[in-house]
């Protein structure tokens, strides 16, 4: 199957992850950036694929949107996930105004990826500072009703985020957001790496629940010390995945 992506061709009771989540997704998935991939290689009952398929930038009152180039080449069934990544402008001349409108705009071009051949869920990628983290509960919530709205009979689409390591150590500041799972993105951690690294390597596990369900490596940097059997593994590789890079552990 060739996936033609907008181309020419107040807190909650402690979250968890949802284990619905386990039956339907594979164990591996492999997330595919902006750039041409070809997974018909890959066997659907081991691999998923999560996708980059937009880019959304908010500055002063504008959602830009910035729709997947690349082509992406998976085998019919292959388990899909679209991503979205947003970003933006923190300059003050430019900064977001983070209202409603702006809400409901980037809410509507979020949903537009569940059209997207093969697509079963979405993920947002959004490295929220402090000052941005109420705006992200707000979108999230706004999301998951916009959602619902569009489930057929009772199949809820999953919904799911990616998560700074330091995040799942932090004060749970997401516990309360409607996400299946929240993906801690266990590589290019900077100044936090170290740290980070010890912490897993010394026995201890992720204090935010919502990240106790998977991990997110680098390929190249691939897996870290401690890391816990048994949970969903999201791939990353800077370059384009090839067959010989599946035999990953």
């Amino acid at each position: 199957m060739i996936v033609c992506l907008f181309a020419s061709c107040g807190p909650a009771a402690k979250n968890q992850v949802d284990p619905a989540l386990d039956s339907e997704m594979p164990q591996k998935m492999l997330w595919a950036w902006e750039r041409p991939e070809d997974l018909r290689f890959i066997d659907t009952n081991e691999f998923g694929v999560a996708f980059l398929a937009q880019t959304v930038t908010l500055t002063s009152d504008q959602v830009n949107v910035k729709r997947r180039r690349q082509p992406l080449e998976v085998p019919d069934g292959t388990y899909l996930v679209a991503v979205t990544r947003i970003e933006t402008v923190r300059n003050e001349r430019q900064r977001p105004t983070y209202d409603d409108a702006m809400i409901r705009r980037t809410v509507e071009a979020i949903v537009t990826t569940l059209a997207l051949p093969g697509v079963r869920g979405i993920q947002i990628d959004f490295d929220a500072v402090v000052s941005e983290r109420s705006f992200y509960r707000r979108l999230m919530t706004a999301l998951r009703v916009e959602m619902d709205s569009r489930a057929e009979g009772n199949a809820r689409i999953p919904l799911t985020m990616t998560s700074l390591a330091s995040w799942c150590t932090g004060d749970a500041w997401f516990n309360d957001f409607p996400v299946a799972e929240a993906v801690p993105m266990a590589f290019q951690m900077g100044a936090d790496a170290d740290k980070l690294r010890a912490y897993l390597r010394n026995g201890k596990d992720w204090r935010e629940p919502l990240c106790r369900g998977s991990y997110g490596i680098s390929l190249e940097e691939g897996k870290l010390d401690g890391m816990r059997d048994g949970r969903r593994i999201y791939y990353f590789k800077n370059s384009a995945w090839r067959k010989d890079d599946l035999s990953v552990p």
